[in-house]
């Protein structure tokens, strides 16, 4: 039933994304990943890309950049019109698959990072070791994505500002950077989480929201869209052009 709601949703993006349906996109349109080749804690079909697969959507994305005179840009970055790549939960495979193969290419990249996560040495997440080398790269963004990777929304207050602040001030000894953008883990906030982002130091945060990142957005929502395992090429350029922003 899944994959038949899915080709009906798929058939949708399309007309809605038809060229000549929707307007040019302007702005950066943020896109979210979570793992690639991984074992992922979630919902496989949805969020384990294989590698043929998310290299291919990169490719298919850069050709359709390069037609519209648009370029890939950091998460901090929205002088031009582009896309920014986001990858949640911190997997291993940004180290071992997804790093390499976009900074041989010149594309910058940010990481969502869930700190309790990495000290489970279970392989899957990325190791303290790895996030270190990973900041070492220009092109690479770290953020966090929460401590222990819980919904914030509802949660008391002390243990809220404990989820932001703690990863906050981990991230930054661990990277010897300024952590200033963060992720909403399983999308969950509101006001009362927005405004204990902002009182932690954060000054970006991504939904799980779609839509266009522009002058206009507050960066405590920074709308994002999510690019699926099961996705073909054509349906992640009708994703770009806003076609699934009414149905995810």
């Amino acid at each position: 039933m899944r994959r038949i709601k899915y080709r009906l949703a798929d058939t949708a993006g399309y007309v809605l994304g038809f060229p000549g349906s929707v307007r040019q996109p302007r702005g950066v349109r943020v896109l979210m990943f979570h793992g690639v080749d991984d074992d992922v804690d979630a919902d496989h079909e949805l969020y384990n890309h294989s590698i043929d697969r998310f290299c291919s959507h990169i490719l298919a994305v850069s050709e359709w950049l390069s037609d519209h005179g648009q370029t890939f840009v950091a998460l901090h970055d929205t002088s031009t019109n582009g896309i920014c790549l986001t990858f949640d939960d911190g997997y291993a495979s940004i180290a071992r698959t997804v790093g390499p193969f976009l900074i041989d290419r010149g594309i910058p990249f940010h990481v969502f990072v869930p700190v309790e996560l990495c000290d489970m040495q279970s392989g899957l997440h990325l190791s303290r070791a790895q996030i270190r080398d990973l900041a070492t790269e220009p092109l690479v963004g770290i953020g966090s994505h929460g401590y222990s990777h819980v919904p914030l929304a509802g949660l008391a207050a002390t243990k809220l500002r404990h989820e932001l602040t703690r990863s906050r001030s981990e991230l930054e000894e661990l990277t010897g950077r300024e952590i200033t953008s963060m992720s909403y883990p399983f999308g969950s906030f509101g006001d009362e989480v927005c405004h204990a982002v902002r009182e932690a130091g954060f000054t970006r945060a991504a939904t799980s929201q779609p839509g266009i990142l522009d002058s206009a957005t507050d960066l405590l929502r920074i709308p994002r869209t999510d690019i699926w395992a099961m996705d073909s090429n054509r349906t992640v350029i009708n994703k770009i052009r806003g076609g699934w922003d009414l149905l995810l």
